[in-house]
């Protein structure tokens, strides 16, 4: 899976799941068809420090939650 694309599946899960917060081992089993391999955890790690770089998601190395920016963003294209 691309970069933008992880990102994007990542972003859609932890806005859709909002309030809830997703622990890495669930968002890795969600987002990635095996979750076990080196190249898809790789892949995650990136995607997320990329969407922490941009200001869209918090994660403290377990738990991982949208930020109130990408919350807003959700809310004003209709997403409830």
């Amino acid at each position: 899976m691309a970069d933008l694309q992880m990102q994007r599946a990542v972003l859609a899960l932890v806005l859709h799941e909002h309030p809830t917060l997703l622990t890495l081992p669930v968002l890795a089993g969600r987002v990635l068809a095996n979750p076990r391999t080196l190249s898809g955890g790789v892949t995650l790690a990136r995607a997320l420090r990329d969407l922490d770089n941009e200001g869209l998601v918090f994660g403290n190395g377990f738990l991982i939650q949208p930020s109130r920016p990408a919350l807003y963003v959700k809310r004003l294209l209709g997403g409830s």
